[in-house]
């Protein structure tokens, strides 16, 4: 089936939709926080896990106002990395910085899905994270693999970027909440 799909996408088209991929994922999440957020609020039963995921949103930032701005962060990162990508590494250049935010969008959709799990129902982002992120992602990879651009090793060297690669990514959620109270 990836064979059908890598017919109709180059691997410059499977790059350059990595940041477009991560607009409409985004934009589920900004339309759907605060609902989201409002109807978790007054529930008195909330199991450990639905608890802290709520306490941990409230501090990163839960209005969607705050979540655009750390979006943008992102975006502005993953554009970046595509344009870089696209550019030196489609030259003989590495896969390296593309592959480590690529794991930090399969650890996203997965942390929707088991979000979803542990409240029972729709979290922002599971619709986009399931039909979009995950397809994109082993799309991608596949796509990589099958060139020869990407191996194993490279993906173990670059689970330890994609850590760093977090409080990169958090500094965006600090922002929308120093810039909208």
């Amino acid at each position: 089936m990836l064979e059908t799909l890598l017919q109709f996408f180059d691997l410059t088209t499977v790059i350059w939709l990595f940041p477009i991929i991560f607009i409409f994922h985004d934009l589920e999440e900004i339309i759907t926080i605060e609902s989201s957020m409002s109807t978790y609020k007054y529930s008195s039963q909330k199991p450990p896990f639905v608890e802290l995921t709520l306490k941990m949103r409230r501090k990163l930032g839960s209005t969607a106002a705050q979540l655009s701005v750390s979006a943008t962060w992102i975006l502005l990162i993953i554009s970046f990395t595509t344009l870089m990508t696209a550019h030196f590494s489609l030259n003989g250049g590495s896969f390296l910085l593309y592959t480590a935010i690529l794991n930090l969008f399969i650890l996203q959709a997965t942390m929707h899905i088991v979000q979803s799990i542990f409240f029972k129902g729709y979290t922002p982002g599971i619709i986009t994270a399931l039909f979009l992120l995950i397809p994109y992602c082993l799309i991608a990879f596949y796509s990589l693999f099958e060139r020869g651009l990407i191996d194993w090793h490279l993906i173990f060297a670059s689970i330890p970027v994609s850590l760093l690669m977090i409080p990169i990514f958090l500094v965006g959620n600090l922002l929308g909440r120093f810039f909208i109270h």
